[in-house]
C-alpha cells in the first residue's frame, strides 16, 4: 500500500493535477479498511471517505471496485 499513497501524494501535489478517479477509490478503500473494521467497511463508506478526504465523487461501482480489490490478499512476490 505504501506505493499507493507515494502516488496519491505526487499526483495530489502537482498543481492542477486531476488525480484519477480509481486511485481516490484505492485509497478511500485502504482508509476505509483501516478505520472501520467492525462493522465492517462498505461500499457507501468509500463513498463518504472519498468525498471529504479528497474532495472526489465516485461511483457506487468504483468503491466497490476499490473494497474488493483492498481486501484481497496481495499477490506473492509484490510489495506491500
Amino acid at each position: 500500500m505504501a506505493g499507493l499513497w507515494h502516488e496519491v501524494l505526487r499526483t495530489m501535489s502537482q498543481p492542477g493535477a486531476s488525480p484519477d478517479d480509481d486511485l481516490l477509490a484505492r485509497a478511500a478503500a485502504d482508509i476505509a479498511l483501516r478505520d472501520h473494521p467492525h462493522p465492517p467497511a462498505d461500499a457507501e463508506v468509500v463513498l463518504e471517505i472519498a468525498r471529504t478526504e479528497f474532495a472526489a465523487v465516485l461511483t457506487y461501482r468504483q468503491a466497490r471496485a476499490a473494497l474488493d480489490s483492498a481486501r484481497r490478499p496481495p499477490e506473492s512476490g509484490s510489495a506491500p
